[in-house]
């Protein structure tokens, strides 16, 4: 019985993960069904409970229970200091709580595909990189991803999934350098960034180099790192140095990055609570927290037009306060920490994700988005060690 379980839990993730990947990464916006993100993470949680219901091993739940805690606790302080309507607390949670859950239910089901799934998924991969290759030389973009940053966004996870499935020969890592390299077509400066710090680390890793937290190390990551500010550097000057220098008026992120500030200090040590700042929810149910900061007179963050309020992820930590910034960057700091159990290729890419979501924070709100619950499922499949695996099917 545990066996034909087994099997079938295997079988059945490799058919969700194909179907995220197409409807939930590649034709997302194509489709305009913006729900599917939703269905995966409670696919990810209905299928979380079957498995742990039959192994009968009650504290595999313990950091999906901690998660849920914590963002009931935030929900009803949400509603004690009325950061917003009913609504808007309610649509936040859900956005919030989503990678999350969708993260830990991965890891908890902790799926082995076989070699032959792999390898389906490995050509997937390679045929979607030659689509993504003629939408862009076609520049179709904005028809077929609606935004340039999605698509690179696209090309990211495209690339993830490949190695996630390959054998880390030399032959992987160049194709996977080519699918990440498909991301050039966005034009976006943050990519540029990522792309840049991820060749360097991964053929460091692949010439024999070692991540490890000592002075060499930590030099040559702020070699790395200058060195992505240096591609990005038109964009950065753009949006945060001369946005925070306009003779009328400061732009949207830097406006909100200030605010974010200032909220974190005023609403020590909580936060301005759920649906109040910097999110999808707030702009569609419009806080009163931006005029209260005086954002509302700013292009982009009023009420008539919030199309920038949830155009980084960074600002919508204030809502949680200095202690769910903590918590947020304790999350990654046990992910770091699990890296380091693991073989070069999934330390590598579990390193890579990690930088990615830095990156994107300061630009975009990927880690709630669609995309990103997909680059989370990957992380979590990095992240389960075969020896785990084969321990919990006993």
């Amino acid at each position: 019985m545990l066996s034909q379980l087994v099997c079938s839990k295997n079988n059945l993730f490799f058919a969700f993960l194909v179907a995220g990947y197409i409807f939930g990464v590649i034709l997302y916006d194509f489709i305009e069904f913006k729900y599917t993100d939703e269905l995966m993470a409670l696919f990810l949680c209905l299928f979380a409970g079957i498995v742990v219901w039959e192994r009968k091993a009650w504290k595999e739940l313990i950091p999906v229970t901690i998660v849920v805690f914590i963002f009931l606790f935030y929900t009803i302080y949400s509603f004690i200091i009325q950061s917003n309507i009913p609504k808007a607390i309610l649509t936040d949670l859900l956005i919030q709580i989503k990678p999350f859950l969708g993260f830990y239910c991965a890891y908890l089901i902790a799926p082995q595909l076989s070699s032959s799934q792999k390898y389906f998924i490995s050509i997937l991969c390679l045929i979607v990189g030659g689509l993504l290759i003629i939408v862009g030389l076609s520049a179709q973009i904005d028809s077929v991803f609606g935004h340039p940053s999605r698509f690179a966004t696209a090309a990211i996870a495209t690339a993830f999934l490949f190695l996630y499935c390959s054998t880390y020969k030399w032959s992987d890592v160049l194709i996977f350098l080519f699918l990440l390299t498909i991301g050039f077509f966005s034009t976006r400066a943050k990519f540029y960034g990522f792309w840049v710090v991820a060749t360097s680390l991964i053929v460091f890793t692949k010439l024999g180099g070692q991540i490890r937290l000592n002075w060499k190390s930590i030099a040559a990551g702020i070699l790395i790192c200058l060195l992505a500010i240096w591609f990005a550097k038109e964009k950065i000057i753009i949006y945060y140095v001369d946005g925070m220098m306009n003779s009328r008026e400061m732009w949207s992120r830097p406006a909100m990055l200030f605010a974010s500030g200032q909220i974190f200090y005023d609403y020590f040590p909580f936060g301005c609570g759920l649906g109040s700042f910097g999110t999808f929810a707030s702009a569609e149910y419009y806080s009163p927290i931006y005029e209260m900061y005086g954002l509302n007179h700013i292009w982009g963050l009023s009420k008539n037009m919030p199309i920038f309020i949830c155009d980084a992820f960074y600002p919508e930590l204030a809502q949680f306060g200095i202690i769910g910034a903590i918590l947020y960057f304790f999350f990654w700091y046990t992910i770091i920490r699990k890296s380091t159990s693991q073989n070069i290729q999934k330390s590598t890419c579990i390193w890579m994700i990690f930088i990615f979501f830095l990156i994107e924070g300061i630009a975009d709100s990927t880690f709630t988005h669609n995309r990103g619950l997909f680059i989370l499922i990957i992380l979590a499949l990095m992240i389960i060690r075969k020896d785990e695996v084969e321990q919990r099917n006993i």
